[in-house]
């Protein structure tokens, strides 16, 4: 029966990884004259569009407002009052190993040797007891079957006609069918109707939540189109890499000696207030580029369109499309620097059954190096409570920090006496929302501007890639359009099959 189901899986989804373009060999693929190109915004979207351009020739000047690379996974130091000097994140990240175009990304720039493998996918909860996935299967559908025996759901609650009909549309997914009929209905309304059982309603709010988003505000389409994704394309499973140190030393710092190779120049501290259109160059910051590729988040993207005077009075409809681009709830992430160790038989990476706020915990001297060596010093341990959908009303920093400690000590009861060495807290506002009936109005790559295009995790693609893949996704997308109007070959897109396998 198993090899049955993998033959009629690979037969319906085809190769789990899939060559989208058309790259001609026969073009060059280096310029052979000289050409500048601006990147606005040094995240993983800004950073994989300069790799790329940069190997294949291009000058290229990257921007970025901070005084660090990153984005959404910079890593920048902190000081305490004793003296203690270290570097903080916005949050922990897993690198999946479906992300096709990031790891080549990585490849290039030495850091894939960077990632460990994670040991366990595991789910607290107060209600429904605890969930393990590393044993699960990994061939889609047999995983549906797989997660059964971990407790997951029984064969019994998904018998009757609507359950299987709601549950069958997870293994249907294409894009403009999924978002024409579920991109107006949230997952919690999907759930009522399907009457999901608790345990199973649990798993798939732990997954809505990791795309920032409580359940009665996410797309059912695009929670579809991630199961599909990150589950029912590929056969990965749900164990996924992470970095082992932070990420300026196992990222950033090769992403920088690469781009330094090739000549390329990384402005810190230095924000674009405005854009300007000179015959046929783009000016930023007084020096002129054949092109130029905004990567910076929503927010950063409104208030550069808003305030160049060229997209109000020459591009009306594209500036009234960034507009009504939105981000989703705030999150936060709370570092802590403790006299405690947790059992060294956890993972390094939990989710956690929200109580109210905390959705992870990650224990970052199990995974991080430069952490390992504090705990190696000093004893104890150090781990980061994450939050990534804070509750509407939830503002107040000082309540964030009180809720984060209660339910990180309901969970682990030995922390009550923990004492609390250093700490620092983050409340955000800056991610992509992926609510209800926002597809339709979501900006793609090509603006239809001239040498202007745009890359980020919140940008259409005609691909399913999601959060980091995403980013270096349309980086990619952007990227070709530069490569297409200079006549040289394309950089490869590779994707997860692009439709469900009872699509």
């Amino acid at each position: 029966m198993k090899f049955l189901i993998e033959k009629f899986v690979k037969k319906r989804l085809g190769p789990f990884e899939q060559l989208i373009n058309n790259v001609d060999q026969n073009q060059p693929m280096k310029l052979t004259g000289r050409k500048n190109v601006a990147i606005i915004g040094g995240g993983l979207a800004g950073a994989s569009a300069a790799v790329i351009l940069a190997e294949r020739g291009f000058k290229v000047d990257l921007f970025e407002r901070e005084n660090f690379l990153g984005g959404k996974i910079g890593s920048w130091k902190v000081k305490y009052g004793d003296g203690f000097e270290t570097n903080v994140e916005h949050g922990f990240h897993a690198f999946f190993r479906q992300y096709y175009n990031l790891r080549r990304i990585l490849g290039k720039v030495n850091a894939l040797k960077n990632l460990i493998p994670i040991a366990d996918y595991r789910i607290l909860t107060q209600a429904h007891g605890n969930f393990s996935f590393k044993g699960i299967e990994t061939m889609p559908i047999l995983n549906l079957l797989s997660i059964r025996k971990a407790g997951v759901y029984r064969m019994r609650d998904m018998i009757g006609k609507l359950k299987l009909d709601k549950m069958m549309s997870l293994l249907q997914y294409d894009r403009e069918y999924t978002f024409e009929e579920y991109d107006g209905t949230t997952f919690k309304d999907y759930a009522d109707a399907a009457k999901l059982p608790p345990s199973l309603r649990l798993m798939f709010t732990t997954f809505s939540r990791a795309f920032f988003a409580e359940p009665q505000y996410i797309s059912m389409a695009e929670l579809i189109k991630s199961f599909h994704f990150y589950f029912l394309s590929n056969d990965h499973g749900l164990i996924y890499d992470v970095l082992d140190d932070d990420f300026e030393n196992s990222l950033w710092q090769p992403v920088t000696a690469y781009l330094g190779g090739f000549g390329s120049k990384i402005h810190l501290k230095t924000p674009v207030k405005k854009l300007h259109r000179e015959a046929n160059s783009w000016i930023v910051n007084g020096q002129k580029f054949d092109y130029a590729v905004l990567a910076t988040d929503i927010p950063g993207t409104q208030k550069l369109i808003n305030e160049s005077q060229i997209f109000s009075k020459d591009y009306p409809s594209f500036a009234e499309q960034i507009s009504r681009q939105k981000i989703s709830q705030k999150y936060a992430v709370l570092r802590l620097w403790t006299d405690h160790d947790l059992p060294a038989d956890l993972p390094f990476f939990i989710f956690t059954d929200a109580l109210k706020i905390l959705d992870s915990i990650t224990i970052y001297h199990r995974m991080e190096e430069t952490s390992r060596q504090w705990v190696e010093k000093n004893g104890g341990g150090i781990y980061e409570l994450h939050s990534y959908a804070l509750p509407d009303g939830v503002d107040d920093h000082d309540e964030i920090r009180h809720l984060f400690l209660q339910e990180f000590e309901t969970y682990f009861p030995e922390m009550k006496n923990t004492r609390i060495l250093y700490e620092n807290l983050q409340v955000r506002e800056d991610f992509t929302a992926f609510h209800t009936n926002l597809f339709k109005n979501r900006a793609e790559h090509k603006t239809g501007i001239e040498g202007l295009y745009l890359a980020g995790d919140w940008v259409k693609l005609p691909v399913p890639a999601m959060l980091m893949e995403a980013a270096a996704t349309s980086a990619i997308y952007s990227v070709n359009e530069i490569l297409k109007s200079e006549g040289l070959q394309q950089e490869p897109i590779y994707s997860v099959p692009l439709k469900g396998i009872f699509s």
